[in-house]
């Protein structure tokens, strides 16, 4: 009996120290994608449905590098579980989906006069042509699986670090971030 007596006074002041339900927050991040291998910037919001569980809806466009970009947007629910009175820890889960886009250009000047020439003959490009570009982009969605820390700076601000798994055919990643939310 004392067993669970020391339990259930154990739950609940962990739920005495979690968010409050209903609580609202948005806010901002800086992300680096491990496949695109570069930054990215982005919003969040969110919103605790419990006491321990927050949904956040956010999305990252990574700055173009080497003719790739790429955004996201993600849907995970959080559990938050206090380690102090203003740390938690929390796991995540959830879905995404990312675009990336790859724009590429040919300079034929830089091929020669006889590269040039066969491509005109061949029809890739028209006697007017100098260069050639185009772009592509390809879309997926794919689910998120992952961790992070928050730490209250104040009681409206929140600081964290979290790094999730990106699971996407062709385009798994992973996605290392910090942010900063303004909760009301």
């Amino acid at each position: 009996m004392k067993k669970y007596l020391t339990i259930a006074i154990f739950a609940m002041f962990c739920v005495n120290t979690f968010a409050q339900k209903g609580d609202k927050a948005v806010g901002v991040n800086l992300s680096y994608g491990t496949e695109i291998k570069n930054i990215g910037i982005g919003v969040k919001g969110q919103y605790n449905f419990t006491d321990a569980i927050r949904a956040e809806l956010s999305g990252d466009y990574f700055l173009k590098k080497d003719d790739l970009s790429m955004w996201d947007v993600n849907l995970n629910l959080h559990y938050l579980f206090p380690i102090g009175e203003k740390l938690k820890v929390y796991p995540l889960a959830g879905l995404s989906y990312t675009n990336w886009k790859f724009d590429y250009s040919i300079d034929f000047d830089d091929f020669g006069d006889y590269d040039t020439e066969w491509a005109k003959w061949s029809g890739a490009v028209s006697e007017d042509d100098e260069d050639f570009s185009d772009s592509s982009s390809e879309g997926h969605f794919g689910a998120n699986l992952g961790g992070g820390i928050q730490y209250d700076l104040t009681k409206n601000l929140v600081i964290n670090a979290e790094a999730k798994y990106q699971i996407i055919s062709d385009f798994n990643q992973i996605v290392f971030g910090v942010g900063l939310a303004y909760k009301f």
